[in-house]
């Protein structure tokens, strides 16, 4: 009898689906209906207020009821536009957040079904010695990176010019979903303002609305972005690679370095992850690859080493 894994990934994925479905669709539920139900009562107001005004001999008591009706539907009218926004501003969020999870759920999936597929081949690799290398007993072996992920954030992909060290789709999926959910509540606020201000828009009054909406989520996402982009670009036909703001001729990459490292945690209790890094001739290292799945950061160091024809430096990470 298979014996059944708590640590599936699906696992994780009832968590957020089970509060959507019990908790959070059974309150918008609530929401809505109490919704149209003001929406009946406004216009019942609107046509009962209109219906006064084309008396040709109102009452006293009439007229009273004019006034009254006036102000309570310009109230209920404001109130009824407001909420009609934060219905928009909730179900962008929960489309982006669909967008988000799905995406980084679908991207897990797809990298530990690329691991474990049956065609992948097995491949020995053998592992130079950097002790027996003068350039190896001189480097450094301490991080160079002081952070790191505990999941597979970025990752080497083949392009028309060579190759490149970019995010993956997790991280990306991650950056966009920051990014959208602020702008979702920005740009509803801001219609928002114009529709029901009577005075128009200061630069200090659309600052504060930017940073009190989404605009925070906005800068995160963009930011995300910026560094999701590629770290390093391998140009085969140029035979020069940069990382980060260096331009390295091929002829000077020397060896690559693989280690472990400890990142400590507040109430987790922290995780190993790994690094890739890039020896030049003159004893110089620098990152390439940062984060906390091994297999799949051994794959891409391998195929790293056959485009450039060094040898692997490796701490015992097998």
């Amino acid at each position: 009898m298979k014996k059944f894994n708590f640590n599936n990934s699906w696992l994780f994925v009832l968590i957020p689906i089970g509060i959507v479905f019990f908790v959070v669709m059974p309150e918008l539920q609530k929401k809505y209906e109490a919704y149209n139900k003001q929406e009946v009562e406004l216009q019942e107001q609107i046509i009962k207020l209109d219906s006064l005004k084309q008396l040709e001999e109102p009452t006293r008591r009439n007229l009273n009821e004019i006034k009254r009706l006036e102000i309570t539907t310009h109230v209920k009218k404001l109130s009824f536009g407001k909420q009609r926004y934060l219905f928009y501003k909730i179900g962008g969020m929960f489309v982006v957040f669909i967008f988000m999870f799905g995406g980084m759920f679908g991207s897990s999936y797809l990298v530990k079904r690329k691991k474990t597929s049956p065609n992948n081949k097995e491949i020995t690799f053998n592992f130079g010695d950097f002790a027996q290398d003068v350039i190896g007993q001189q480097i450094s072996w301490e991080a160079t990176e002081g952070s790191g992920s505990n999941f597979l954030s970025e990752h080497l992909k083949k392009t028309r010019k060579g190759y490149k060290i970019s995010s993956s789709s997790y991280m990306k999926f991650v950056a966009w979903g920051f990014f959208l959910v602020g702008a979702n509540y920005t740009v509803w606020s801001f219609v928002e303002f114009f529709e029901f201000s009577k005075k128009a828009m200061t630069f200090m009054q659309g600052g504060k609305t930017f940073f009190t909406s989404g605009g925070i989520f906005i800068l995160v996402g963009v930011f995300l972005l910026i560094s999701t982009g590629a770290k390093a670009y391998f140009h085969t036909q140029k035979r020069k690679m940069v990382v980060g703001a260096e331009i390295i001729p091929f002829k000077h990459a020397y060896a690559l370095q693989v280690l472990e490292k400890f990142i400590p945690g507040n109430s987790s209790g922290g995780y190993f992850c790994y690094e890739a890094n890039l020896v030049t001739k003159e004893g110089k290292r620098f990152n390439l690859l940062n984060h906390g799945d091994k297999q799949y950061l051994l794959s891409d160091v391998v195929k790293i080493s056959k485009i450039f024809n060094i040898p692997v430096w490796n701490t015992n990470v097998q």
